[in-house]
């Protein structure tokens, strides 16, 4: 939050600046000063403005000598806490492909690809970014059943404000 004197924010807080209050008045809510303060209304998934503003993706394709290299960097530019977040049976899953002119798939020649826990989409070209768990009494992972005794299996989710840098090199058509 803000300091109400001298208006800076806390440095750990990367929820987005507003200078409007959230609280209602005329339900009883308290008027609060003009100086900037984080918004944290819990938007939730319903929120297209915040789904789709979540994250930024740029990407880069080049011709090698060696075939087509695609770059892509993903960061979590506008959320106050990491991609995926809440349930751990919630996932975010990058998928880079290319195509010649004709519309034909390009073989992934190096780069990485999705795990196993991203279910049709694994050993395609791209990122999985995720909480897994394991569940310690039946081995199961990933889980979602985080009451029960679990270990953390992966931790691949985008924390605020970081960058994930991937690389692709695919086969291209003379």
């Amino acid at each position: 939050f803000s300091d109400p004197k001298t208006g800076k924010s806390c440095q750990n807080c990367h929820m987005p600046v507003t200078s409007v209050a959230s609280v209602r008045t005329d339900l009883g809510g308290a008027e609060r000063p003009g100086y900037a303060y984080h918004d944290h209304k819990m938007l939730g998934t319903d929120s297209q403005t915040l789904m789709w503003n979540a994250l930024d993706l740029k990407g880069a394709a080049t011709r090698a000598a060696d075939g087509l290299r695609v770059d892509v960097a993903v960061t979590n530019s506008s959320t106050g806490h990491a991609v995926p977040t809440d349930a751990p049976i919630r996932s975010v899953m990058l998928v880079v492909e290319a195509f010649d002119a004709g519309g034909n798939p390009l073989a992934l020649r190096d780069g990485p690809r999705l795990p196993e826990w991203t279910g049709n989409y694994a050993g395609r070209s791209g990122r999985g970014y995720a909480k897994i768990l394991k569940d310690l009494w039946t081995g199961e992972a990933p889980t979602a059943a985080y009451w029960r005794q679990v270990e953390l299996g992966e931790e691949s989710r985008l924390f605020p404000a970081k960058t994930d840098a991937s690389s692709y090199l695919f086969d291209a058509p003379a």
